[in-house]
């Protein structure tokens, strides 16, 4: 009846799995269509679009559209391919599925700035030299209307396309925001010189570089939503990419080589991140599963970034000298294209490589060499200082892209981290996923070299050194891999390179864990952490990493000091404290005695509601309940008073998840409900709790049921396997998988369907299907006669998550507020405004409603 399925559960299956889906079931090569994880890729000397399937990095399909030699723009709109002729502005579609191309159509005077930008409804194309737009139709690509006039003259690279298809760009002359609205143009005065529009969560952010600032645009008004201020210079010129599932965006600052990162959820910026040396020709990035990937034209090499981190996971070169090469991204999967050339192919997010040839061989097409393998005394001088090398020897696997990548995946863990001074002992370790045995051999670029799975070193000599370790396995095959250490000189200043908070939105009573990462080994730490507008710190600790549990809800700043010797480096980092209060509303809630108890007025980290009785998790692993009792469901047991990770609550029945992977479950019995069985007392690691049965997520992506509805209707196979989420309702039950499918039953996956690009949550109500996408989009299936099917326009873009009632369902938007509907909404009147801020989760009950704030203001 709930939705039990909470995102750090599914990175616990696929740790345990040690599986990654990368995308769907295969295609034959005779009916090439799109699915999940292909991309059309151009490739302008054969004048031809190349389909690409990324999950086995093969071409599935060839398609002649232009003339040889001919500047293209391909761009996805949905399932078919648009292709733009750059000189002629001449626009074709190619159909997936029967690779017919369309005839060209001009529908723009040809120009060499037209653009084609895809939408949710109808691609647009604009023209930056003339500040002309148009929207066209989908399928015939033909002008639905009049030309319109955004601007006299464009920015080049500022033209997108919100969630709702209103285009909006930078005018290049006066610097103001400009866009299209209901027909009409729209302006807000911004005066940036060297600003940059990206879309977000279905929203325009702008990047002003010469302001300092971040704004995420309210799509309507044009007014300021939330504004960052990241360390940005104003004469920065920066590429941005804004990310589809969180309200974030991505910032390349070329002249010095670094990403910064803004999430407006957690009102800051990170530190920056390097990423290429200061000048590089970096391109446009994209993202990919939260990890960034970040093109360098100048070097041909690619360096991929783990966001949840900021740290640099892999360097990859994929080309041996400058290439114009794009990337992009399609169901999570990354791919690299050479338009001018018949290289693209496939990067993973841990630096494994796998090229294409996308086209037979051309003698008028110089085809850029693969890197070529590498031996580690190429480049060690005399003096142990390594050559020169534009990239940063980040961990990735090395060898001829070309022939793919065979067995493990192999990286270096360096301990305590990638930098040092001369003197200091750095832990090198060597990791394959899958673990293998294998003998390693190490290079540490100084003329050193050593041998085992983990080793120590201590440099000399100051210097930027890469190091190489080569696995040979009883196969006589090799995993190889490097990573770069940087050794400073015994005087060299102590620098903190980043500052890690966890959680980063604690609440009260939770404890949360200081730590940092450093360039020297400090002879002191010092640690303040200050609540804002108190000149007193509340804590303060001398040790490398510490954890405290706050009991003022808050905005804080911690600042680190560190010294070694005469020499001391500082940083801060700004988070904040939630009270984590529930509240609860409706008109059911006086008769069942559901007014929160003061237990519930702080510390709470999740919540659920059953047809006449609460759950609540407080931050010690605790659960309490409140409400009817009439068959126990406020009775929880002793194991359910500490070590509890999740929470369910069903009909008159609660579940909970314990961290070693066993379920409690309490509350009525006798009505088909049964006891927990055997398969679900171990190795679990998500649950759900309907009317009268319960449903189990096993560490292997198997589901397990008990209950009234499960004697008749059993787990079908596709649900034995894979599944990442799990909902029941009544006596409905559905699971979904990582390859976008969804299986509802006793109906079968015909009720469920598939989502592209993934599924967050879905489950099934009042004879209706309803699931959230990787996306954030809300969308029906079943019978639209009920008044659930007919998802309001609030729930299409910008949901976290959902929590369904019997009859209505409650969603939580990335802004931190909330929305329902159905025919047990009880928001009559609407919620009261003082809980529609500041929302951290929602629950749906019967005839009442509760939710989880953060109540720091």
């Amino acid at each position: 009846m709930k939705s039990r399925h909470v995102r750090v559960m599914l990175a616990v299956v696929a740790a345990l799995t040690g599986a990654i889906v990368v995308g769907g079931p295969g295609y034959e090569t005779s009916q090439a269509r799109m699915y999940s994880g292909a991309v059309w890729l151009a490739s302008e000397r054969v004048g031809q679009a190349t389909l690409v399937d990324g999950a086995s990095a093969e071409v599935k399909a060839q398609v002649t559209v232009d003339g040889p030699s001919t500047a293209l723009n391909v761009t996805q709109q949905g399932d078919a391919a648009l292709v733009l002729n750059e000189r002629t502005g001449a626009l074709r579609r190619v159909d997936s599925a029967t690779e017919d191309v369309s005839p060209p159509v001009s529908v723009l005077p040809a120009s060499d700035g037209l653009v084609v930008l895809p939408s949710p409804d109808a691609p647009r194309v604009i023209d930056v030299h003339s500040g002309m737009t148009t929207v066209v139709d989908p399928v015939t690509l033909a002008p639905t209307g009049e030309p319109e006039q955004l601007a006299d003259r464009i920015r080049p690279g500022s033209g997108v396309v919100d969630g709702e298809g209103r285009v909006w760009a930078i005018d290049d002359a006066t610097g103001d925001v400009v866009w299209l609205s209901g027909g009409k143009r729209r302006v807000r005065t911004a005066d940036t010189g060297n600003g940059r529009l990206a879309i977000t969560t279905g929203r325009p952010v702008l990047v002003d570089p010469e302001h300092g600032t971040v704004q995420l645009i309210h799509p309507e008004s044009g007014g300021v939503s939330r504004s960052l201020r990241p360390e940005l210079r104003p004469d920065d010129d920066v590429v941005v990419s804004g990310s589809p599932g969180l309200a974030r965006v991505l910032i390349v600052v070329p002249s010095r080589g670094e990403l910064i990162t803004c999430t407006f959820d957690v009102g800051s910026c990170t530190e920056p991140v390097k990423v290429a040396a200061a000048g590089a020709d970096l391109g446009a990035l994209v993202e990919a599963d939260d990890h960034a990937v970040v093109p360098d034209h100048s070097t041909g090499q690619a360096t991929i970034v783990d966001l949840g981190t900021s740290r640099v996971v892999a360097q990859r070169r994929l080309f041996d000298r400058p290439a114009p090469f794009e990337l992009i991204t399609r169901d999570d999967i990354v791919f690299f294209n050479d338009p001018e050339s018949d290289k693209a192919g496939v990067l993973d997010l841990w630096g494994g490589v796998r090229t294409i040839t996308k086209y037979a061989d051309d003698p008028a097409t110089p085809a850029l060499p693969l890197v070529p393998e590498s031996k580690p005394s190429d480049d060690v001088k005399k003096t142990g200082r390594q050559k020169p090398d534009p990239g940063l020897g980040l961990p990735g696997l090395t060898g001829d892209p070309g022939e793919g990548i065979a067995g493990p995946a192999a990286s270096i863990l360096v301990t305590p981290g990638n930098r040092g001074a001369v003197g200091d002992e750095f832990e090198l370790t060597f990791v394959l996923r899958p673990a293998v045995e294998a003998a390693v051999r190490w290079s540490f670029g100084d003329g050193a070299d050593g041998s085992g799975s983990s080793v120590r070193h201590r440099w000399t000599e100051p210097g930027t050194f890469t190091v190489r370790a080569t696995a040979t396995f009883s196969t006589g095959k090799r995993a190889e891999a490097e990573t770069r250490v940087v050794v400073d000189p015994p005087d060299a200043p102590p620098a903190i390179t980043s500052l890690d908070i966890r959680r980063a939105k604690p609440v009260v009573g939770e404890s949360v864990r200081f730590s940092a990462d450093t360039t020297r080994d400090p002879d002191r730490w010092e640690w303040t952490v200050t609540r804002s507008g108190r000149p007193v710190p509340e804590v303060t600790a001398r040790t490398a990493e510490f954890a405290h549990a706050f009991t003022t809800a808050g905005h804080y700043v911690v600042t680190l000091t560190i010294i070694k010797g005469t020499r001391t480096a500082q940083s801060s980092r700004q988070f904040s404290v939630g009270r984590g209060a529930v509240k609860v509303w409706g008109r059911e809630t006086e008769r069942l005695n559901l007014a929160p108890p003061r237990e519930a007025e702080s510390g709470v980290i999740a919540i659920d509601a059953a047809e006449s009785h609460i759950v609540a998790l407080k931050s010690d692993g605790r659960v309490i309940a409140w409400g009817d009792d009439q068959f126990g469901q406020l009775q929880v047991p002793p194991q359910a008073l500490s070590g509890v990770i999740a929470i369910s609550a069903g009909g008159h029945h609660s579940l909970a998840l314990k961290a070693d992977g066993s379920v409690i479950q309490w509350g009525r019995t006798d009505n088909g409900e049964q006891d927990v069985p055997d398969e679900a007392r171990r190795n679990v690691v998500a649950i759900s709790a309907g009317s009268m049965d319960s449903m189990a997520l096993k560490d292997d992506g198997r589901v397990i049921v008990w209950g009234n509805g499960s004697e008749v209707q059993p787990v079908p196979e596709a649900a034995t396997k894979g599944v990442i989420g799990i909902e029941v309702g009544n006596l409905k039950f559905t699971a979904w998988k990582a390859d976008g499918s969804i299986i509802v039953w006793p109906f079968g996956e015909d009720a469920g369907g598939r989502v592209d690009g993934g599924v967050r949550s879905a489950g099934w109500s009042d004879a209706v299907t309803l699931v959230l996408g990787e996306n954030g989009s809300v969308t029906s299936r079943g019978f639209p006669m009920t008044s659930l099917y007919f998802v309001p326009e609030e729930a299409k873009s910008g949901v976290v998550s959902l929590n369904w009632g019997r009859q209505h369902v409650l969603a939580l938007k990335e802004n931190a507020t909330m929305l329902g509907w159905g025919l047990g909404y009880d928001f009559e009147p609407p919620p009261p405004p003082e809980y529609n801020r500041g929302v951290r989760a929602v629950a749906a009950g019967e005839g009442f409603n509760l939710v989880l704030l953060d109540e720091i203001d």
